[in-house]
């Protein structure tokens, strides 16, 4: 990860604290590189693939078929290909660059919202997935942002449909695991379908989490894990975003008829398949915490289940502070806080920025002298912005902050500030990381 125009970042109240916030920023990211989350988790020796508890006798393996999407499985996918060489036979992914990496042919792929070329490759992937029989080995790479790029919807809903769809649930302000609940009842390959379309192969899934908790059947939709929601869950979402009159008329009548539900827990489809979380904000936050201890601050993990509006998460978290301040609690000076999930913004105005940035904006005015506050997207993609995060300070007010934030306009805000932390693309996503440190004594 290149943090650009560092200089003007630890310009601040206290430029040492910000120049070891942005180097443990760093090692968080670094910790979650999705080459090396792979690569620590997968090993192939005497014919076996060994990854976490699972064990997989490749002497009875015909093929192996490797198939994914995300914004981190370019990454993932040459891991693979390091551990297991010339024993992968075939494989298709929707990521975010075109080519290929030997065998593995890298479809192009759009985000946040669903396309066109989405769906062609994910109709790739799927042929690919039926191909496979009993004898053949799929492993699925999966990663944050997958939902939207292997896009799949059902024929009679058309990929605008569903991308307008995901839009209105974005903008009303619906966590992911919400979005996704819809996403998976208007798809041919989330909510355990793409499992369905390997039977009776075996399934070995290897997942970097971008969701608070880890849960299987909401990470990327959950393409190969059952799913315990079902279409009257994805009316009830609809509906307390008041969007069952304002969904294109396609999504709604699918959802009404509730045909073809995804596979549930229980189902014998899944009896082959293997599901290994190999990253998440955990170990994000496990990493950064290490470095700032490294760096001589107290350090503390919060949380890494963050989650609420993200102008009022930034409130909590600058009020946390003043208690470091205040009355040493729950840790004393020099400190660092940490947390990690992922937050929302109801996008009521027409400005720049996304929850990283909104939730700084929202903490500066609880911000006490001497306490800073990073929050960044681990996928280098803060909505609408070209950063990722932003970092700020008490000495970052102005007057018209109010404005910004009626306006969701929070990157204008940190742009002028020289604020944003602005890295392109990290290539890895597990959600969000928060860093809040009190200035050493």
């Amino acid at each position: 990860m290149n943090i650009q125009r560092r200089t003007q970042l630890i310009k601040g109240e206290d430029p040492i604290a910000r120049m070891d916030m942005l180097e443990v920023l760093e090692a968080a990211v670094r910790s979650i590189d999705s080459y090396r989350c792979v690569n620590d988790s997968l090993s192939f020796e005497d014919g076996l693939l060994r990854v976490g508890d699972v064990s997989i006798d490749l002497h009875e393996v015909e093929r192996i078929l490797v198939v994914g999407t995300g914004k981190a499985s370019v990454g993932m996918t040459r891991a693979v290909l390091d551990v297991l060489g010339d024993r992968i036979n075939e494989g298709y992914l929707n990521v975010l660059d075109e080519g290929h990496i030997g065998p593995i042919n890298l479809h192009k792929s759009t985000h946040p919202h669903p396309s066109e070329e989405n769906r062609q490759g994910a109709e790739r992937i799927l042929a690919l997935c039926e191909e496979a029989d009993e004898n053949d080995l799929v492993i699925c790479l999966i990663s944050g942002g997958g939902s939207a790029m292997m896009s799949l919807p059902p024929e009679n809903v058309s990929v605008e449909d569903k991308r307008r769809t995901s839009e209105l649930l974005m903008l009303a302000g619906a966590n992911i695991e919400e979005i996704n609940t819809v996403r998976k009842h208007l798809s041919r390959v989330k909510g355990g379908n793409l499992v369905r379309a390997c039977h009776p192969a075996m399934v070995l899934s290897l997942i970097l989490s971008d969701v608070v908790g880890d849960p299987l059947e909401s990470i990327c939709s959950g393409p190969t894990a059952p799913d315990p929601t079902t279409f009257s869950d994805a009316l009830t979402v609809l509906d307390k975003y008041d969007l069952m009159g304002k969904a294109p008329r396609s999504v709604v009548d699918h959802l009404l008829r509730g045909e073809d539900e995804t596979p549930k827990p229980g189902n014998p489809i899944f009896e082959k398949v293997e599901n290994v979380i190999v990253g998440n904000n955990w170990r994000a936050l496990m990493a950064a915490k290490g470095r700032a201890i490294e760096l001589g601050y107290k350090a503390i993990i919060l949380t890494s289940a963050l989650e609420g509006e993200a102008r009022e998460v930034g409130k909590v978290l600058g009020s946390i502070g003043s208690e470091v301040t205040l009355h040493h609690d729950p840790i004393g000076p020099p400190a660092i806080l940490l947390a990690g999930g992922e937050t929302t913004v109801t996008v009521k105005g027409g400005g720049r920025g996304g929850r990283n940035c909104e939730l700084v904006l929202g903490a500066l005015p609880k911000l006490s002298k001497g306490v800073t506050l990073i929050s960044f997207g681990t996928d280098g993609v803060d909505g609408n912005s070209n950063a990722g995060g932003a970092i700020g300070d008490a000495g970052s007010i102005r007057s018209d902050i109010d404005e910004f934030l009626e306006s969701n306009d929070s990157a204008s805000y940190f742009e002028r500030e020289d604020s944003l932390i602005v890295t392109g693309p990290t290539g890895t996503n597990v959600g969000d990381v928060i860093i809040l440190a009190v200035r050493k004594e």
